[in-house]
């Protein structure tokens, strides 16, 4: 399938191709990024070609413009916007680019119909990371297995913790987070991806969505949401690999476990940790889902902790104990295959 049309329109032709490089790199959107630096050039391409998406300097924003084929107009502010155009939605120009592209997205998100074309090739294999034992190095295997895929594939991560802290943990305040998508999808309008491209955020080449911030935003998410979400991101999203850092209970999870291709599950030894162990197995048995227990790998791993609070901690799981053992999981793997 075709990539549709994202134009960027700006006296400034260093501004337009840094901000183009910046969603080519950056971002999972379906848009073949054009930069234009005047009207005329504008022009010209819109007597053949149709413009999906415009984002355009409130200084180049005329009636001409107006009356080109472009499906979604923007305008790039760096004040106020004449009277005459007050009906298109606005941005900031001299902000950073992951704002500025967020707010976009989020107009076009709320216009799109949920089934725009989107260009990709195949659909997302999806890694569950679930442990009926608590203390089992989870997280941190999730992380690092996420940032270590991700340097040669596309790779979104999704935590699904009712007390995930991530805030804490990367030092950052986030305006948005996975309840925003939650509902966004339980509004049912729009398209979904978009919703994500506007609030996903980065953990070296790691695709992230910041998990909830208040455990009562997600307990009224049902399963058909979830997977909602899920076939989304997996089937249009354009990621090769969706991470899903699972908890709660058997009954909760199987929906998104069963859509897993596989499914790690750190363990512990103990008495306690092999009594759940136990009870999980069992009770997949009695759901009649044994399937996930034949896709999944019971894991012990080694102690792994972020020495600081920070993204440059978290990313440094990659060098640690942890990311070698990672390394070593997935050659032999690939070995097997």
């Amino acid at each position: 399938m075709k990539k549709l049309n994202f134009a960027i329109c700006d006296l400034e032709t260093v501004y337009a191709c840094r901000l183009m490089n910046y969603i080519t790199e950056k971002q999972r959107i379906p848009f073949e990024i054009l930069v234009f630096s005047g009207v005329e050039s504008l022009r010209e391409f819109t007597r053949e070609h149709r413009i999906e998406l415009l984002l355009i300097s409130a200084r180049m924003m005329c009636e001409e413009v107006r009356m080109m084929d472009i499906n979604r107009t923007v305008i790039l502010s760096e004040g106020e916007v004449r009277p005459e155009y007050v009906e298109y939605p606005t941005v900031y120009k001299y902000q950073s680019s992951d704002h500025l592209v967020a707010e976009v997205m989020n107009y076009y998100a709320a216009d799109m119909s949920e089934h725009t074309p989107y260009f990709m090739k195949q659909k997302a294999n999806v890694i569950g990371v679930y442990s009926p034992v608590k203390r089992c190095g989870k997280t941190c295997f999730a992380l690092t297995l996420g940032q270590i895929l991700a340097k040669r594939q596309s790779v979104l991560y999704l935590n699904l913790e009712e007390c995930a802290g991530f805030s804490m943990m990367t030092g950052k305040t986030y305006s948005a987070d996975i309840s925003d998508v939650m509902y966004f999808v339980r509004q049912n309008k729009g398209n979904v991806i978009f919703k994500v491209q506007a609030i996903v955020q980065h953990l070296g080449e790691m695709a992230y969505i910041p998990p909830a911030y208040s455990a009562a935003d997600l307990r009224e998410v049902t399963q058909e949401e979830w997977m909602k979400l899920l076939d989304a991101v997996t089937s249009i999203g354009g990621y090769e690999t969706v991470i899903l850092d699972l908890e709660g209970t058997v009954e909760e999870q199987l929906g998104l476990l069963a859509a897993c291709t596989h499914i790690y599950t750190p363990v512990c030894d103990g008495v306690i940790a092999k009594a759940r162990m136990e009870q999980y197995k069992k009770l997949l048995t009695e759901l009649d889902a044994e399937e996930i227990l034949k896709e999944t790998s019971c894991l012990h791993l080694p102690y792994a902790e972020p020495a600081a609070v920070g993204e440059y901690a978290l990313e440094q799981l990659v060098n640690s104990e942890m990311g070698n053992f990672v390394r070593t999981l997935l050659c032999s793997e690939e070995w097997k295959k």
